[in-house]
């Protein structure tokens, strides 16, 4: 019988932490500060902001939205950053991305504070994953997936683990937390042979789908015994939300009968923003210290 593994058991646990944390900085006269910066109208961008603003209000985080027009030059974008980076009630800050084609990112990523950087896209963070040492914070979506298996005691030690993309947030992150709990890691991505790939995937005990190919990979490519760890958010044939995965393919593979595999939406993704609240605490600890 197949295992569906929610992520919202450990978003819960991630938000008691959370508000746990937050009082006891507030005890000592800190009230953490988030701010947004967003460039554009972007739909999916205004979402997760109106996400973000929510969750920040239940924790008692107090979230500042910095709203620039799309056309904005660059260095209008880059002014309002170096005030957040310099005001002191702001302790984390969330760019939304990707900025618009005529501004240059990676500009604006190098002038983010690090001890700010609570979405984990400066250099430091990825310096402090090559290393093995927590200096900085870990991209939130890589670390939702090794929160959500070590939630629900899927051991990562020792496992093939099989990962599906390569991006900066996901795959490439994710391949060095992986590397760093002691499983052996393979990375597929769009270069690598469909026959290739295809045996990757049976030999692996956790596989993650983190192409964002929708409904791009179907049951006959898995086996019984699997984790499926699915990161993909996209829009289904049915018109509905869907993962990476083609869970309706698992209606129709007789042979296929104990699969565990995270649902979209319900999975990963609700895990990420309580991530980002956590780092958000633990960046105003840390800055307070100083």
């Amino acid at each position: 019988m197949h295992r569906i593994i929610s992520g919202k058991p450990v978003r819960d646990q991630i938000n008691s932490q959370v508000s746990e944390a937050v009082a006891k900085l507030k005890a000592e006269g800190v009230v953490p500060g988030l701010a947004t910066l967003r460039v554009g109208e972007d739909p999916g961008q205004k979402y997760y902001e109106s996400s973000v603003i929510k969750q920040t209000g239940k924790a008692g985080i107090d979230c500042r939205t910095v709203v620039l027009p799309p056309e904005c030059p660059q260095e209008e974008v880059e002014k309002e950053l170096i005030k957040l980076n310099e005001d002191p009630s702001i302790n984390g800050i969330l760019m939304l991305m990707p900025f618009p084609k005529h501004l240059d990112s990676d500009r604006l990523v190098a002038l983010l504070d690090p001890s700010k950087d609570i979405d984990a896209i400066t250099d430091k963070s990825y310096a402090g994953l090559f290393q093995n040492k927590r200096d900085g914070f870990f991209a939130c979506t890589a670390e939702a997936c090794m929160e959500m298996l070590k939630y629900h005691d899927i051991p990562v030690k020792g496992a093939r683990v099989a990962i599906a993309g390569r991006s900066l947030r996901v795959g490439k992150p994710l391949m060095l937390m992986m590397m760093n709990a002691n499983a052996t890691v393979t990375v597929c991505h769009t270069r690598t042979r469909r026959e290739d790939m295809e045996q990757i995937f049976k030999e692996s005990d956790i596989i993650v789908l983190a192409t964002g190919v929708t409904e791009g990979y179907d049951s006959s490519l898995f086996r019984n015994g699997q984790v499926i760890v699915d990161v993909g958010t996209g829009t289904g044939k049915d018109g509905k939300m869907a993962g990476d995965f083609d869970v309706k393919s698992l209606e129709s593979n007789e042979s296929l009968t104990d699969l565990t595999y995270t649902p979209v939406p319900g999975g990963v993704g609700s895990i990420t923003t309580a991530l980002l609240l956590r780092h958000l605490t633990e960046a105003a600890r840390e800055q307070n210290r100083k």
